[in-house]
């Protein structure tokens, strides 16, 4: 029985042609309302399902939305049929947020085993398991953390926490 020739053109061809589709696809994910970007350091994979866009990041990742900065060791993306940025689970040894501000003392930052963040107008974050979570004049350790980014509302379960003076 023989195989027919595989075309060395073709295998190239068809890997610039991926390439490329890859590439269209971060650019596409950094464009428009909340643009983003992420990396890592092992596999991607990227797949469709129940209509929603989904793209695993293993190994020293990183995503970045507008100021917020999520780093761990798993990431999984959720994008609507329009590439639009739903949300990011997170896991890691610990998995970390961190919110940029203008003055580096209002920065917020926290970290837990596992964090969903939703992304969108109004953005919320969910520190999952050992969470720690700091804002300006706010610390917290709890069993699970809910942070809504734009009006800085915070809710935990099982806490302990301080508080120290805020200035306005």
């Amino acid at each position: 029985m023989k195989y027919p020739a595989v075309n060395p053109d073709l295998r190239r061809r068809i890997a610039s042609a991926a390439l490329c589709a890859l590439l269209a696809l971060s650019v596409s994910a950094q464009e428009g309302t909340g643009s983003h970007e992420y990396r890592a350091d092992g596999e991607t994979t990227i797949d469709t399902r129940n209509g929603v866009r989904v793209i695993t990041l293993r190994d020293n990742v990183f995503v970045r939305q507008d100021q917020v900065e999520l780093t761990g060791d798993v990431a999984v993306l959720e994008y609507d049929m329009d590439n639009q940025l739903q949300k990011v689970t997170l896991t890691g040894t610990p998995a970390r947020f961190s919110q940029q501000a203008e003055d580096p003392a209002n920065a917020v930052s926290g970290y837990s085993d596992t964090i969903n963040y939703f992304a969108g107008a109004q953005a919320v974050v969910e520190f999952i398991g050992t969470a720690s979570f700091t804002q300006p004049g706010t610390s917290l350790l709890c069993a699970q953390i809910r942070h809504t980014i734009e009006t800085g509302a915070t809710s935990g379960q099982a806490c302990s926490g301080s508080l120290s003076p805020q200035t306005d």
